[in-house]
């Protein structure tokens, strides 16, 4: 009985001209050509057509992923893309996140910052990766010590500040060791806007954490008598091709100290603004510090120093030495430095 039912069913389908019609299956949205995403940012890439592995390459970063999968393997960090990757006939298709979650870490500049403000008053900034060489900083037990992340962050935020037409002065861009008088030297010659010193916290407690900017309030009498300082004022006012006299020595320090005080605390609170709206980071209390460091007492121009996390912290380690969360660290430094140049 209930046979002939369906078969009259069906029947009657047919007579109303649905039988005969196909099935549509709804297709799945291919995503981006991989081609296009590598040759718009100069990512090497290729494909292995017998066992599927696409493999990136970038600044001597590896990626690997299989077409069909949407696990994508960063060294040993494993990223979860939003969709599988995909092969209509020759080409191959990644998702929309592809770009964000894949090429991100590999330092590829793509955070979407802006353009600068023809008005703005950033023009040159000096980026301090700390320590180097023989001075390799907070020390991890396994991993990266901290002169490594440090330098690697300093590199991601100088791509991206480059790429929206900042130029960018490193101290140091290879594993070399700089002294510290050097580094506040650099910032006097090259008449920069900004410096920014990027570091790694530790703590004696391994429970302490977050995310930290130190700068200098105030400048007595014994920073301005301090020697370095003073080889500064000496190299700014040469390059300005002024007259070395004491009065207007005097004068520039006056104002340079002025602006650099009242600068440096705008530009911690907008970088810390900005980590604090950034998923995934916690900022230590209200996030702002003040020091004396020789870096930032030393140079004339506002200076900060950035602590991305604490090292001695098990889950920051584990975020410090991920090239994601690297990149996420000078996404936002680059930011608050946008807000702080475009206000």
């Amino acid at each position: 009985m209930i046979f002939r039912i369906l078969i009259y069913f069906i029947m009657i389908l047919a007579l109303h001209g649905c039988a005969g019609r196909p099935v549509v299956v709804p297709s799945l949205p291919a995503g981006i050509p991989l081609e296009d995403v590598c040759n718009r940012y100069h990512v090497t890439w290729q494909w292995d057509g017998v066992t599927q592995v696409v493999m990136l390459e970038y600044r001597g970063n590896i990626s690997k992923a299989i077409v069909g999968s949407s696990t994508v393997l960063i060294g040993q960090n494993k990223i979860i893309l939003s969709a599988p990757l995909r092969r209509l006939n020759s080409t191959i298709y990644v998702p929309q996140d592809f770009e964000a979650k894949v090429l991100a870490p590999f330092g590829v500049p793509i955070a979407g910052l802006g353009p600068i403000e023809s008005s703005s008053r950033v023009h040159v900034i000096v980026i301090d990766a700390g320590h180097g060489g023989k001075d390799r900083g907070t020390m991890a037990p396994f991993g990266m010590d901290e002169k490594e992340i440090v330098l690697d962050v300093a590199k991601r935020l100088r791509d991206l500040l480059e790429g929206i037409g900042i130029k960018v002065i490193m101290t140091r861009d290879t594993d070399d060791f700089i002294s510290l008088p050097e580094r506040t030297a650099i910032a006097a010659r090259e008449r920069a806007d900004l410096f920014i010193s990027i570091h790694v916290n530790s703590n004696h407690d391994h429970a302490v954490n977050g995310f930290l900017v130190y700068y200098i309030e105030t400048i007595g009498k014994r920073e301005l008598n301090e020697g370095q300082r003073i080889e500064n004022e000496r190299i700014f006012l040469k390059n300005l091709q002024a007259d070395d006299s004491a009065t207007l020595q005097a004068i520039v320090t006056d104002m340079m100290d002025t602006l650099k005080t009242s600068q440096s605390q705008k530009l911690a609170k907008l970088i810390v603004r900005e980590a604090r709206q950034e998923p995934g980071v916690k900022v230590r209390g209200d996030g702002i510090r003040l020091c004396r460091f020789f870096v930032v007492r030393n140079t004339l121009i506002p200076a900060v120093l950035v602590e991305t996390g604490f090292l001695s912290n098990r889950m920051e380690h584990a975020k410090l030495i991920s090239p994601l969360y690297r990149q996420k660290m000078a996404e936002l430094i680059a930011r608050g430095v946008m807000d702080y140049a475009n206000e």
